[in-house]
């Protein structure tokens, strides 16, 4: 185990299409979650425990990896230990509020900017001054944050299956309640407070991003309706302050990753029924500047490409690094 001193720091039911009831109730979590629970390590940051997956030597070019919703460092299991084979260190947290990571009631804990900084925590905690970053799905929200509050520490920028804006964007049915103001925050989580609406609520997000209903494994979907049971003010803050916070910063962050120079690359799963690959890709190439050749598009993947095709997601990142970080 490492040295746990820091050394800084920085609802209501909605329509039955909202919500997509499990035929049958989950079985119990499979035991390579809990394998993954024990593996993960844990540092107190401002007074929360946030957990997260160190693989690799502690002397390697280091390789954050950012999740997004409803997952968890957990979605990394199987690619994390290969990329550390290849001769990286792979840091996947899980982002305050979700996996093994404490659930702290202050809204504050998730702003954008208190994400950022806690990642920037975490990355002085490990020793790690310079590390490249792997976004997927709303971690690039706190990716992009990254990239304004420290330009200097990043190797890499990565772009997995995430936006940079709307463009080509299909939201999840509750996200689409949201938006159209239909329905509060508040309404669409509050059924995470039980086991039953957080299992429906992971199945929407789960199914919709792998190849739709039945086609998501039974133990990711019992493993991340677990994480989210009792999540709903983690979830009801991240859209009221990052989503809103988001859609309204889009000068600020074309600003942001136009100036970032660094190497960046863009990994997509083709299949991907939340994001329009097409459009998504040229719209993430034309914000970073991304050259073709560190464009790959892996066509059998979905949303989830890390679970659908690791070993080409693996290719495709460590390729990458190779050349970008490690030459």
């Amino acid at each position: 185990m490492k040295n746990m001193n820091v050394s800084r720091s920085a609802a209501i039911s909605l329509a039955g299409a909202v919500f997509i009831a499990a035929s049958a109730p989950l079985t119990a979590l499979a035991g390579g979650h809990t394998d993954h629970l024990a593996s993960l390590e844990r540092v107190e940051l401002g007074g929360n425990t946030l957990a997260y997956l160190d693989v690799g030597a502690e002397n390697a070019p280091a390789v954050m990896l950012i999740h997004g919703i409803p997952t968890s460092s957990y979605l990394f299991r199987d690619v994390a230990p290969e990329i550390a084979a290849a001769g990286y260190r792979v840091i996947a947290p899980d982002l305050m509020g979700f996996g093994a990571s404490d659930k702290p009631t202050d809204p504050a804990a998730y702003a954008t900017e208190a994400r950022s900084a806690r990642l920037l925590a975490l990355a002085d905690h490990l020793g790690v001054e310079d590390f490249a970053i792997v976004l997927h799905d709303v971690g690039g929200i706190t990716g992009w944050q990254l990239v304004a509050d420290a330009p200097d520490r990043l190797s890499a920028v990565v772009a997995t299956n995430t936006i940079a804006g709307l463009a080509g964007v299909t939201p999840a049915p509750a996200v689409m309640q949201i938006m159209g103001q239909q329905a509060t925050p508040q309404e669409v989580f509050a059924p995470m407070a039980t086991p039953e609406g957080a299992e429906a609520l992971a199945l929407m997000w789960l199914e919709q991003g792998w190849f739709g209903p039945g086609s998501v494994p039974e133990s990711d979907a019992a493993v991340y309706a677990a994480d989210i049971e009792g999540a709903n003010i983690v979830y009801e803050t991240f859209f009221m302050q990052a989503v809103r916070a988001f859609m309204m910063g889009e000068e600020q962050r074309n600003a942001t990753l136009a100036a970032y120079s660094g190497p960046t690359a863009i990994i997509f799963g083709e299949q991907d029924a939340y994001f329009d690959a097409d459009v998504v890709i040229a719209d993430l190439q034309a914000r970073l500047g991304t050259p073709d050749a560190n464009i790959t598009r892996i066509p059998d993947a979905g949303h989830y490409l890390q679970a659908h095709e690791p070993a080409a997601y693996v290719s495709a990142l460590t390729g990458f690094l190779d050349a970008a970080i490690t030459e």
